[in-house]
């Protein structure tokens, strides 16, 4: 028998599939959910920063989204994005390397305990297995993310989207560190088209 223990919803069902870039016009590229989180003010088209959870129901298509069933009220929409806040200054620091400010590790403690953890035995295929079930509102399950992910992570892994006109971030989880693009669906794919076209014009 083996401990799962990776978050759940508050209702027991599993977060949305992972591997999914864009679910309902949300970008979930990060590879992390509190990196997720602070890519929720990406750049339009005019280099303009935009906030998709800047409204209670952009806020909660970013939370249904996300695969965290939770009516967010007021108080947690004000949390969730002063979390974000924080972390985002945050994500710099650990990307040098640095170690977390005791500013932010008193503000997420302060959100886990509003986080309550319980066990679950359910069957697997390999017999059975021990799950967590975590119930938080919005910040509390991105504080557990955050929480965990400071634990154990590797700094050169933080990266920006290596395109001048966008602004995710994420971690790259890859075998051999090579990942550039928030997306290849997207930067990716405008670099290379980018180029082609610098090669054709060169060619003249």
């Amino acid at each position: 028998m083996s401990a799962d223990r990776r978050p759940r919803p508050m209702a027991g069902k599993d977060t949305a599939p992972k591997g999914e870039e864009f679910r309902d016009g949300m970008p979930f590229v990060g590879g992390r959910l509190w990196i997720d989180l602070l890519n929720t003010t990406p750049l339009d088209a005019a280099q303009r920063t935009i906030d998709l959870i800047g409204t209670p129901d952009g806020l909660a298509a970013w939370i249904a989204a996300a695969g965290l069933e939770f009516s967010a009220t007021a108080e947690s929409e004000d949390a969730l994005r002063a979390l974000r806040r924080t972390l985002r200054s945050e994500f710099e620091v650990l990307r040098a390397g640095e170690p977390v400010s005791d500013a932010t590790i008193a503000q997420i403690n302060a959100l886990l305990r509003h986080v309550h953890v319980s066990l679950c035995l359910t069957r697997s295929q390999g017999g059975v297995k021990v799950v967590e079930v975590i119930a938080a509102d919005p910040a509390g399950y991105v504080a557990e993310d955050f929480s965990r992910f400071v634990c154990d992570f590797e700094p050169a892994r933080l990266k920006h989207c290596s395109s001048p006109t966008c602004s995710m971030v994420f971690y790259d989880a890859g075998k051999n560190n090579t990942r550039r693009w928030c997306t290849m669906s997207v930067c990716g794919n405008r670099d290379k088209v980018a180029r082609f076209r610098s090669r054709k014009a060169a060619k003249g």
